[in-house]
């Protein structure tokens, strides 16, 4: 893998970390809300945008775990291990 590549991949990297960090807040967001509900309906309304957030942040969390793979097997070629 090239430099340029492997900068790529890095800055993948950080934009991934900080687009699960941001799903974590909004998450955190509508379970709050879900406490403010005032009917049923938006209490669960809540708790499927809250679901709908976790499943965005494994959804990226599996995107950053196959560039970390790419990154280690990088460094196991070029011996940097």
């Amino acid at each position: 893998m090239t430099n340029v590549e492997q900068e790529k991949l890095l800055s993948m990297r950080e934009i991934l970390l900080t687009a699960i960090k941001r799903e974590e807040e909004a998450y955190t967001f509508y379970i709050s809300a879900r406490q403010c509900a005032r009917t049923t309906t938006e209490e669960e309304m809540f708790t499927r945008l809250a679901a709908q957030e976790m499943q965005h942040k494994r959804a990226l969390e599996i995107q950053l775990e196959e560039i970390d793979s790419q990154l280690e097997i990088d460094r196991a070629l070029s011996y940097d291990i």
